[in-house]
């Protein structure tokens, strides 16, 4: 019974579809000429979009492009120069080959009997190999290997068009806006070199000149994580030159995914452009962890206060938490969000030096994978302290007299003390023989605002010549960015008159002046005090030299006489006390 029924179903389909064939009321739809549709060669694909968007071809190559129009029958063809009406084929077949940069419209036209035309505007463009700058417009491209955020290293060559330009290329975060958009910068100067950025300006370790039509081949490698990259340029056919080694970043960002390039605009009339060609991008290591900016050790007076900026990034961009461990009980921490903290330290005063010391801090930050720490210390001092300042080991010198030409002494040193002392040699009358002792002490850091308040000098004697006549008188001179002693530092005479240096104190040691530890006076310490200060005055500052001069005063005839110093190599030597105000 069921196969009646399916038996009798198919033929009932088998009679409409010959009914269907037999009834001329039923035929194919007609196309019009607004239903003209162009296709690729072998492929469905509509070509409007694709042809809008448009083709790029290296100068030298060829782009062959052939289209199908439907119905083809009746139908005409041509491509005609946007530009110049120029009929440039007529067949559905059309080759683009560029001999110079150029940007080309071509409209491919098909049009029916009716008149009814369908038009297809292709944009060609001819390039260069690589990438051309083009004038005060940033071109940014990914990438391909990926966000770098550890150390890599990138490698291209760079052609510039003119021996005098503005052209940069760049490496950065995301789209460039503008030079400070970059962290690296390579750049083809105005003055005709070649020079990177460096932090705050241009620089470069070594002079390279550039020149049109030549081929520099550039690396450079970067540490994101540190923020620092260095610069090697090769000409071509010459040898490989530095032009920056641990260069700061421009803009202080620890992942990078673009690279940039644009050429100014310092010439109007014809300011070139260069090219980049065959940019190649090497990862060596990815980093996860934050990473902060590096915070200086703080040296802080007690009863002032001091704000430090703590800054960490994500280098894959993602949210930081900041968190501060064990802070002494001065000190505050705020976390602002966005790996931006600030830290205020702020000790008292007059609480007896209770917040007197070193003490370290930790700020710590942590992203959804690894924990970074920050570590510094700070140091709160007591700003009337008094500061020992031994003599400097690098030039203490003794240096005999006025026989000797002063320009070119010769020195003794002796390795544990040093000898003072005037007069004749009992074996030669004729022989005069003078001695001096000269030592540098390192001027030390100067609080902000402040100068000199309080200065001695100590030395430890090891011998006096308790029969001697002399006099030994303590001399202050001009200030030196070096420790070096010279031979004008030398004067044997009447106190007060060596119009080079200043008068200290005289008999500083007398031959009555027991043995063992020997100081200033009070009006030699307000002297010194006016010495030290008159040298800041006149431009002495933090690392600068003094020098303290012990030598002998002929104020009688001239006879034996000797005292023994303590040199720096005892270690007991001469000390200079100061405190500021």
């Amino acid at each position: 019974m069921k196969l009646k029924k399916y038996l009798f179903g198919i033929m009932a389909i088998l009679l409409l579809a010959v009914v269907a064939c037999n009834n001329e009321e039923l035929k194919n739809p007609v196309l019009t000429d607004s239903d003209l549709t162009v296709y690729f060669w072998g492929e469905g694909d509509n070509v409007t979009g694709i042809a809008w968007e448009g083709y790029d071809v290296l100068i030298g190559e060829t782009l062959d492009l052939e289209l199908q129009v439907s119905p083809k029958a009746d139908t005409d063809v041509k491509w005609i120069d946007d530009l110049s009406g120029d009929i440039l084929s007529e067949t559905l077949e059309y080759t683009y080959a560029p001999t110079k940069e150029e940007s080309k419209r071509v409209n491919f036209i098909a049009t029916r009997p009716s008149g009814f035309e369908k038009t297809i505007v292709f944009n060609f463009r001819g390039n260069l190999d690589g990438f051309t700058s083009k004038i005060n417009q940033w071109q940014s491209v990914k990438i391909p290997e990926g966000t770098q955020t550890g150390t890599f290293t990138a490698e291209f060559d760079m052609i510039p068009s003119k021996d005098i330009m503005d052209g940069v290329i760049g490496i950065l975060d995301g789209v460039s806006a503008g030079y400070s958009s970059n962290s690296v910068i390579v750049r083809l100067n105005s003055s005709g070199k070649i020079d990177a950025y460096n932090d705050i300006d241009y620089a470069a370790e070594n002079e390279l000149q550039y020149h049109a039509g030549m081929t520099y081949h550039v690396k450079i490698d970067v540490n994101a994580v540190a923020m620092t990259y260095d610069v090697f340029v090769t000409e071509q056919g010459g040898a490989e030159v530095v032009i920056a080694k641990d260069y700061k970043f421009r803009r202080k960002i620890t992942h990078l995914d673009y690279w940039s390039m644009v050429a100014g605009d310092w010439n109007l009339d014809d300011p070139g452009t260069h090219r980049i060609l065959n940019m190649q991008f090497t990862t060596h290591t990815q980093n996860e962890a934050p990473v902060f900016t590096a915070v200086d050790d703080i040296v802080m007076n007690e009863g002032t206060s001091v704000e430090v900026k703590i800054e960490a990034v994500d280098p894959l961009g993602g949210s930081l938490k900041l968190e501060a461990e064990n802070l002494p009980r001065f000190a505050t921490f705020v976390d602002n969000g966005f790996g931006k903290g600030l830290i205020t330290f702020a000790p008292y005063n007059n609480c007896g030096g209770c917040d007197l010391g070193v003490f370290d801090i930790k700020i710590t930050a942590k992203n959804s994978k690894e924990t970074t720490d920050l570590d510094f210390k700070v140091e709160v001092v007591d700003p009337d302290a008094v500061i020992n300042i031994p003599s400097d080991a690098a030039d203490v010198d003794v240096f005999f007299g006025p026989m000797k030409d002063p320009a070119e002494p010769f020195g003794w040193t002796g390795n544990t003390e040093l000898l003072v002392g005037g007069g004749v040699n009992w074996q030669d009358p004729a022989d005069v023989y003078d001695m001096a002792a000269v030592m540098p002490f390192e001027i030390p850091e100067i609080p902000d605002g402040k100068q000199f308040a309080t200065a001695s000098f100590t030395a430890n004697l090891n011998q006096v010549v308790s029969w001697a006549w002399q006099d030994y008188d303590l001399y202050g001179i001009p200030f030196r960015t070096s420790a070096t002693v010279v031979g004008t530092d030398y004067y044997q005479g009447v106190y007060d008159g060596d119009p080079t240096s200043t008068a200290i104190q005289q008999k500083w040691a007398v031959k009555e002046t027991p043995v063992g530890e020997n100081s200033t006076t009070d009006a030699g310490n307000a002297a010194l005090v006016d010495y030290l200060n008159a040298q800041l005055a006149n431009g002495a500052k933090a690392g600068d030299f003094v020098f303290l001069r012990v030598s002998v005063s002929v104020d009688d005839a001239p006879t034996y006489g000797r005292i023994d110093i303590d040199s720096f190599e005892s270690g007991n030597g001469p000390v200079l006390s100061v405190s500021f105000k």
